[in-house]
């Protein structure tokens, strides 16, 4: 970008270098062509309070804050614009650091995916680690949660992709809009409204980026809450097993199921202690009670400890206050617990009859998928390679290409790029097929300057639209495999066929301007 010497010089006088800048008028001015307002004011010599404006108030005796009779006299001086008379005067160099700021701050956006692709990865990992402990523990429940970790590891690779090959997109918009201006000292003031107006669309870009991440990340988000919510469940019981290993132990094969602090036995017919507040413990085979007894010295012992085939059935008993009783054989025995601990007391019970069901026996799996590599390192250094890249003073601009972007800023635009209709599995043929006669289409042609693309583009775009189709034959292969639920495969396959029509309309985009060139 060409910069003119008289730019910097000062509008009022033509002479001086310009160094204050009106924020209204847009008006550049040095130091000596400034107007001035002073005024005086009476203010308070022991803590500096301002009493008011000399020509409107009349001297005051004393301060209303310190009660001090040292009053003094100030003197206020307010620069001002001489063509517009507005107070609101900033330094040149200010404005200009300002800006530099503002769109190191808006190309700093693309950052955003690698980083919530490292929080999504953080997140897993701890997941994964929690799980395979739990396992060494001996805590086998609910076999599918190896299920849904390793469908969600192999959904990683597909979703670094996708967040990477949108930013390639994202950096390659905001290089052309930057092209010749990451140079900040060269700057000018008359420079800075149109340098104001790339700032905001490359802040624009950003924010779609931004939302095309959270996008890409949600619905594998959401199940990977989920399944961190039953994960966290089976660690509370299992550090609320750590009481029962102090009174008691397992026996052979025997497999810790679930753990309800803070339940109190309210009555029975058979047992010595049926008043007590302790922690009902529940394996595949028994359910034990452990609480503290006696009056002045407090000791804790096994209450009762009886197999669950003992257990005939649970039930509720109680008008205003609920109990729930367990039917054994000796008899019956009354409990008294929270009401989230009644409604799944029953439920785990159940649970812990038909064991079998849900525990995990294969614990090989456990450790294969706690040796596979997980990692957002790829991601986070090419997407590190394009900020730099674009931040880098190096880019230096031609004067050949200099003259076409004047041009394409006020006599043409680039138009918009809609989003995909509702696109099937039958369109993936025709959509490679026209791809392919694309890109045939556009090797044998040069590329103008006009539209700011190049051979380096059209490979990216092939590259991306080459990974697309294989995310689409792995999730095609995901579900015949049954590694998916419909749902999920829809979801995906839907984001997909998105992408590849945008992908496609670039395409096409860059051939129609270059067969105009």
């Amino acid at each position: 970008m060409n910069v003119d010497a008289s730019h910097d010089s000062c509008q009022a006088c033509q002479d001086s270098e310009a160094t204050h800048l009106c924020e209204d008028c847009g008006a550049v001015l040095c130091l000596d062509c400034l107007e001035s307002i002073t005024t005086e004011y009476y203010f308070c010599t022991n803590c500096h309070r301002n009493l008011g404006d000399i020509r409107s108030n009349q001297k005051p005796e004393r301060c209303p804050d310190c009660d001090s009779d040292q009053i003094g006299v100030g003197r206020k001086i307010v620069e001002i614009c001489p063509r517009c008379h507005s107070t609101r005067l900033i330094l040149v160099e200010d404005r200009r650091r300002e800006l530099a700021q503002e769109l190191r701050k808006a190309i700093l956006s693309l950052q955003y995916g690698h980083l919530k692709l490292r929080e999504f990865v953080r997140h897993f990992t701890s997941a994964r680690q929690l799980l395979v402990s739990l396992r060494m523990a001996k805590f086998l429940h609910y076999k599918w949660l190896e299920d849904q970790l390793e469908t969600i590891q192999e959904e990683i690779p597909a979703l670094k992709n996708r967040i990477v090959s949108q930013a390639e997109i994202v950096a390659k918009q905001m290089a052309a809009e930057t092209k010749g201006l990451m140079d900040y000292p060269s700057w000018t003031a008359d420079q800075f409204p149109f340098i104001t107006g790339v700032t905001n669309r490359i802040t624009e870009l950003g924010e779609r980026y931004k939302l095309h991440v959270d996008e890409t990340l949600q619905s594998v988000r959401a199940r990977l809450d989920e399944l961190r919510g039953h994960i966290n469940g089976l660690d509370y019981y299992r550090r609320e097993f750590a009481g029962f290993y102090r009174h008691s132990e397992l026996e052979v094969n025997e497999l810790p199921v679930c753990a309800f602090p803070r339940v109190r036995v309210t009555g029975s017919n058979f047992l010595k202690h049926d008043k007590a507040t302790g922690t009902l413990y529940i394996t595949n085979r028994r359910f034990i009670f452990i609480a503290k007894t006696g009056t002045l010295r407090k000791r804790t012992e096994v209450i009762f400890d009886f197999p669950l085939l003992y257990l005939s059935g649970i039930e509720e008993d109680g008008r205003f206050r609920k109990h729930l009783v367990l039917k054994l054989k000796q008899g019956d025995i009354k409990l008294s617990c929270s009401e989230q601990t009644q409604r799944v007391l029953p439920d785990y019970v159940e649970i812990a009859k038909r064991f079998d069901r849900y525990v995990q026996t294969d614990l090989q799996r456990v450790r294969r998928l706690e040796q596979h590599d997980v990692s957002a390192t790829d991601a986070r250094m090419r997407i590190d390679e394009m900020v730099y890249s674009l931040l880098s003073r190096d880019r230096h601009v031609s004067p050949s290409e200099r003259a076409p972007r004047r041009i394409a800023r006020t006599g043409w635009s680039r138009p918009a790029i809609e989003r995909s209709p509702t696109m099937t599995a039958g369109n993936h043929d025709r959509f490679r097929t026209e791809l392919e006669g694309i890109l045939q289409r556009n090797d044998g042609w040069g590329i103008g300057p006009r539209i700011g693309a190049s051979n380096t583009e059209t490979s990216s775009l092939r590259q991306t639209a080459q990974n697309i189709e294989n995310e689409i034959r792995d999730t095609i292969h995901l579900l015949r495999t049954g590694r998916i639920v419909p749902e999920d495969f829809v979801r995906r396959y839907r984001g997909l066929m998105r992408d590849s029509f945008e992908i496609r309309r670039r395409m096409e985009y860059y051939g129609d301007c270059r067969m105009e060139w």
